[in-house]
């Protein structure tokens, strides 16, 4: 029939697989889709299993939409299901929910989701949740729900607040109280709906003797427990995986449970998708290299199917300017598709506006409208502000103990009080209880802020870090601020790169409120843009002929609190998905100088630097060569 499709020898085996468990470990771009469906149209076609007793559970609904439009795409006659574990598990509730007429409402990642969360937070800490703040504590929610995760657990984990448990118990009596649930309880209503009505358990078990798992390194301690849970008792469950590509810990991912796959089913089926139809030979041993640092993984056979053609590269540029210049040229005289990709958001925040600029259409993942709001911008623009408007009370309050002025609480509180329709300077010189060497200390501030107004913006910047003291105001609070001192220099690197090209402080302020409606607009649509940038979590399943990774900086990437062996790991594992999204060009591109200091290589740069390819994988890529 036309809709058979072509397999390897590995896929081949696995998907003759029938009943019992199995776990296939599928390398990047293996063919694990293929592979899944090819195993659907088998047990129908050759094992009498009925399309509805099978079903098809995957991490996320862009892979399950993914295999659902490449099914259809082959105009089968039989109907399968594929969907998220969440939706699955929604179903299973919202069932319940009908027949004892309870009434529950979802709350998703809304406004009304971030100020319940902000409230608590307040509780504890006084201040208001920021941006960054309120992904970290939807994260650790996600973390110990998934996990299991007990107060005495806490000492293991990297967790940005020390009243986590505090808060995270203060939000589930919130949703108790008020009828409300979110996608995490949804796997834990679940199980506990299915533990308790054991009619309704069979039901399902019933119903799908036959359940197929899909991107199970990226599934929790608590989902695991559900399909578990489905299983009947001859335990037909198809997993495919690959632990080197779990990248969600921080979510709650437990890789884990692959690896101890053996351990809890000691009858399981293990099979092996080695052949890469992805990429170049170089890019697949390149990536082979640097995954087999890492311990905690399965030791996997990886074979290219393409020819070797060009080698991954590694690019200095003396700094981000120049470097966003060569990637500028880059795209616009490229012929296929290529994708930008960095550890964090704000690495896309100078690229954006250098493309913006360029007119150059784009489609983005995740943009960095937070980075916008972000509060080291925020100090920036103040200072702009307070230079070209001197009355500006709202952003001399916002700096003043920010800079080498040596304002007191108390000389803030009288230019609160007595500014009067003068200048903040003129107030500060004018404070009737300094002594005269205070006076004339404001006299120079005054000075200086009619110099920055003169700047243009690169200039202006440089200036407030080193003549206005706010590098030294950095450097001693990196830690209370909660950010390495790196992650800073990265921030202010990306805002030079935008003034570069400005004549002034007006210019940049009124840039970035451009960027920042520029970014809430619709970028080009995926499927039709011949660009990309995205964070490499968010890149996760693409493939583009050309990747450029940049931002690989000491501190961030691997980042600052990577020395735990499992974290650093699990950076290791996101550099490896990161590289093997390219099909024929892999580029690393790195700045000898950030924001003016010496910006060191990373450790993946050096590991990447430092690859040794077996014998075999040099033959390999030499003997391809020779037949091209």
């Amino acid at each position: 029939m036309t809709y058979k499709l072509k397999l390897t020898p590995n896929q081949a085996k696995a998907s003759n697989h029938f009943k019992g468990p199995s776990l296939t470990l599928a390398i990047p771009g293996s063919g694990k889709t293929t592979l899944l469906i090819s195993r659907l149209i088998h047990l129908v076609e050759n094992m009498q299993v009925e399309p509805t007793h099978i079903l098809t559970l995957t991490f996320s609904k862009a892979s399950a939409d993914d295999m659902a439009n490449r099914y259809a795409a082959l105009n089968a006659p039989y109907k399968f299901q594929f969907m998220t574990i969440h939706k699955f598990a929604y179903g299973i509730f919202k069932q319940y929910n009908l027949q004892t007429g309870q009434q529950m409402q979802l709350l998703d990642d809304s406004g009304r989701r971030f100020h319940i969360l902000n409230e608590i937070y307040k509780k504890y800490y006084t201040t208001s949740l920021t941006e960054d703040e309120y992904e970290a504590f939807t994260n650790h929610i996600g973390l110990i729900y998934n996990l299991k995760l007990k107060r005495t657990d806490q000492s293991a984990y990297d967790f940005q607040f020390d009243r986590i448990f505090d808060m995270v118990s203060d939000y589930h009596i919130y949703k108790k109280k008020h009828k409300l649930f979110d996608f995490d309880d949804m796997i834990f209503y679940a199980i506990k709906i299915l533990k308790a009505n054991p009619n309704a358990l069979a039901f399902y078990q019933n119903r799908y003797p036959f359940i197929q798992v899909d991107e199970a390194q990226d599934t929790s301690k608590l989902q695991f427990e559900l399909i578990e849970l489905l299983l009947g008792p001859e335990k037909n469950l198809f997993i495919v995986a690959d632990d080197d590509q779990s990248i969600y810990g921080f979510r709650g991912a437990f890789p884990d449970y692959l690896l101890s796959f053996k351990e809890r089913f000691k009858e399981a089926s293990i099979y092996y998708l080695k052949d890469n139809f992805r990429s170049d030979a170089a890019i697949v041993f390149t990536a082979q290299s640097i995954i087999q640092k890492n311990e905690h993984r399965f030791d996997k056979p990886m074979s290219p199917i393409h020819k070797h053609e060009m080698p991954p590269l590694f690019k200095n540029f003396d700094d981000l300017i120049d470097r966003n210049q060569y990637l500028l040229d880059q795209i616009q005289m490229a012929q296929d598709s290529v994708a930008i990709l960095y550890r964090n958001r704000i690495s896309a925040l100078s690229l954006v506006n250098l493309l913006d600029q360029n007119q150059v259409e784009y489609y983005i993942k995740e943009p960095p409208l937070a980075e916008l709001d972000h509060w080291l911008l925020q100090d920036i623009l103040a200072f702009m502000n307070l230079a070209l408007i001197p009355q500006d009370l709202e952003s001399f309050n916002r700096i003043a103990f920010k800079m080498n002025g040596y304002i007191s609480r108390e000389m803030l509180q009288y230019v609160n009080e007595h500014i009067r329709g003068k200048t903040v300077f003129r107030t500060l010189v004018d404070i009737p209880f300094l002594e005269s060497y205070q006076s004339r200390t404001q006299e120079r501030l005054m000075e200086q802020f009619e110099d920055l107004k003169s700047l243009r913006p690169y200039d202006a910047i440089a200036f407030i870090e080193t003549e206005l003291g706010y590098l030294d105001y950095l450097k001693k609070n990196t830690t209370r601020l909660g950010v390495s001192m790196n992650f800073a220099r990265t921030r202010l690197d990306a805002y030079k790169a935008i003034g570069k090209s400005l004549k002034s402080g007006f210019d940049f302020i009124t840039r970035i409120e451009h960027l920042r409606e520029h970014l809430h607009m619709d970028s080009t649509p995926a499927h039709q843009a011949k660009v990309t940038l995205s964070t490499i979590h968010g890149s996760k399943g693409l493939e583009f002929h050309n990747v450029f990774m940049i931002d690989v900086n000491d501190q961030i990437f691997p980042g600052f609190n990577s020395q735990k062996k499992d974290a650093l790991e699990e950076e290791r594992r996101l550099f490896y998905v990161g590289l093997t999204r390219a099909k024929r060009r892999f580029e690393l591109l790195h700045t000898r100088f950030m924001n003016g200091d010496f910006n060191k290589n990373s450790l993946f740069i050096e590991e990447f630097l430092s690859q040794e390819f077996t014998e075999d994988a040099l033959d390999h890529i030499e003997r391809k060569t020779s037949i091209g």
